[in-house]
């Protein structure tokens, strides 16, 4: 290894252990496209539950007593986002394919480029809700 190149490791046990309540939140959250009203209100509760992943993460990584890096936390919080975004997003595509069947549900935009966005969108969520949680319980951020 040459120098400045720092080592990453995927923590798959915590992953594991933190996705079960993002990846459900995400399902029901991806389900809720059935109801049709709610459809605005979906996007920002999206995000939310994106960042969420990232913060649980954190929070099950810091209890283990764990010290890894803002970066590696960023990155692991951005792989478990992205899970959360492709499950959400298989989800609405399921949702809104029942909800507007037929072409109706393909003018509605939702297709495969509409699951890689979301994955990305999710993936860009956890990575700022894992770094921001882990630099504020860290010290990182002052807030008095």
């Amino acid at each position: 290894m040459t120098e400045g190149q720092t080592q990453f490791k995927v923590d798959k046990t915590n992953l594991m252990k933190a996705g079960r309540i993002p990846v459900l939140a995400a399902a029901i959250g991806g389900a809720l496209w059935l109801l049709g009203f709610l459809g605005g209100l979906m996007g920002i509760l999206f995000w939310a539950i994106a960042a969420f992943a990232g913060y649980w993460y954190v929070n099950l990584v810091l209890k283990s007593g764990a010290k890894p890096s803002v970066l590696e936390v960023a990155i692991n919080g951005a792989i478990l986002g992205a899970v959360v975004g492709l499950v959400y997003a298989v989800v609405c595509w399921i949702a809104i394919s029942i909800r507007y069947s037929g072409l109706a549900g393909l003018a509605y935009g939702w297709g495969f480029g509409a699951v890689i966005r979301t994955l990305v969108e999710g993936g860009i969520g956890g990575a700022i809700g894992a770094a921001g949680w882990y630099a504020y319980k860290s010290g990182m951020i002052k807030t008095k």
